[in-house]
């Protein structure tokens, strides 16, 4: 009971547009680094330039049709977590897909305790603060970095580095009108069950189980790269307007931080480890059929992308759009 009333009397006193961006950060977005559709860990052998040839073949394309022969059709759909109005206008294939499914799947579903869950994770409750954490030096450097980003700094003394990391890998905000968030909005317009893959408490874990040096490792990363981030960022939405997941690897490749354990326990985490838990819980999802499934597009490729394993458990997995 106590935590809770730790996190809600931390959250009071902090801005909340702080909190909200922290949070869709978590859900829906990735570091820079990662790019939206980074293969996988080198620990794991399986960037875009070395998959096998099976695994190859998922480079282009962000529709998928996933088929069996005992289900109806359900559609994979790599989205890029962002509020950039260029990718909130649904392709006919895609708006199409999700008004014939029966049922919507995403990533995670936010609610009232998800949210008190993200609270209690995000600050430090023994006392400790950001600044005795990270040092005087990075602290006044992060501040920095994120006013001249316009994101708010009221508050993040009882923040824990990934919380302020995740803040900063955020693009500039625009619309406030996220590609995922819009699509469970129009699913749930069109009446269809709306479910998630994960819970936001495993998805808090990949960052919050990190050991505070990597933390502030990440964070020192993060804000040493602010000045380039925006083109970066601009250079995915335009790989990602064009379906080009290679492309997106590249830009991921040349923005991966350069302690390559860090990256590679990260990555891992990020994306190896959650991609073994989607398939197994796609795969009733798949047996019932009729699915529009939206996941972030650096899940899809890769020989431990979504796509490549659903074809390893016997799924035929062909290219829409």
């Amino acid at each position: 009971m106590r935590r809770h009333s730790a996190a809600h009397t931390a959250l009071s006193k902090t801005d909340f547009r702080l909190f909200s961006r922290i949070l869709l950060a978590v859900l829906f977005a990735l570091p820079l680094w990662t790019g939206e559709a980074s293969a996988t860990t080198s620990a794991a052998k399986s960037s875009v330039s070395a998959v096998s040839e099976s695994a190859s073949r998922y480079t282009k394309g962000l529709l998928w049709k996933i088929e069996s022969p005992s289900a109806t059709t359900s559609f994979l759909f790599g989205t890029i977590h962002s509020d950039d109005a260029r990718v909130n206008v649904l392709p006919e294939p895609v708006a199409r897909s999700l008004g014939n499914s029966s049922h919507f799947v995403m990533e995670a579903i936010v609610s009232g305790e998800a949210l008190v869950q993200m609270a209690e994770a995000m600050f430090f409750n023994d006392g400790r603060t950001l600044e005795q954490v990270i040092g005087e030096k990075l602290y006044l450097e992060t501040k920095m970095a994120m006013t001249a980003r316009g994101v708010p700094t009221l508050g993040i003394e009882k923040q824990k580095p990934w919380a302020v990391m995740m803040a900063l890998s955020m693009p500039t905000l625009k619309t406030g009108e996220y590609l995922d968030l819009m699509l469970q909005a129009r699913a749930t317009q069109q009446n269809k069950p709306v479910s998630g893959l994960e819970t936001v408490a495993e998805q808090l874990a990949v960052f919050d189980d990190l050991p505070l040096p990597d933390q502030v490792a990440l964070l020192q990363d993060t804000v040493d790269t602010q000045k380039e981030s925006e083109k970066e960022f601009e250079a995915l939405h335009k790989a990602y307007l064009a379906r080009d997941l290679g492309a997106i690897v590249a830009i991921t490749e040349k923005n991966k931080p350069g302690d390559a354990r860090l990256y590679d326990e990260v990555m891992d985490r990020l994306l190896a480890q959650r991609n073994l838990r989607m398939v197994e819980r796609l795969k009733p999802i798949l047996k019932q059929g009729g699915a529009f499934i939206a996941v972030g597009a650096a899940h899809l490729p890769g020989e431990t992308g979504l796509l490549y394993r659903l074809e390893k458990a016997g799924y035929r997995v062909t290219v829409v759009y």
